[in-house]
């Protein structure tokens, strides 16, 4: 049986720490108010490269190559507050496309 989906997601940025962690925490209290259910790392853009494949989604402030093989999500209102809500609806539907989901 068919769980609610959980997503993986990798927060990053150059050092991995105060950038995606505050993407991270953003996107936290905005998928709890929405009931979305995801597993956020935290980590920096140089160790993407051999961790991608285990998430269905890549979110940083800023522009990223898209070599990844895994949807990419840039936008510095992440970090800004300024047009949040847009990008939020674009993470989430890029989540919804994924495939993957919990084993219930």
């Amino acid at each position: 049986m068919e769980g609610k989906p959980k997503y993986r997601i990798a927060s990053v940025c150059g050092s991995g720490y105060a950038t995606s962690g505050w993407i991270a925490a953003k996107l936290r209290t905005a998928f709890a108010a929405k009931d979305i259910d995801a597993d956020i790392s935290e980590m920096k853009i140089m160790d993407l490269a051999m961790a991608a494949g285990n998430f269905d989604l890549i979110v940083s402030a800023s522009k990223l190559s898209d070599i990844y093989g895994v949807p990419v999500i840039a936008s510095s209102s992440i970090i800004t507050g300024v047009g949040f809500e847009e990008t939020l609806e674009k993470i989430i539907a890029a989540l919804q496309e994924t495939k993957r989901y919990a084993a219930e």
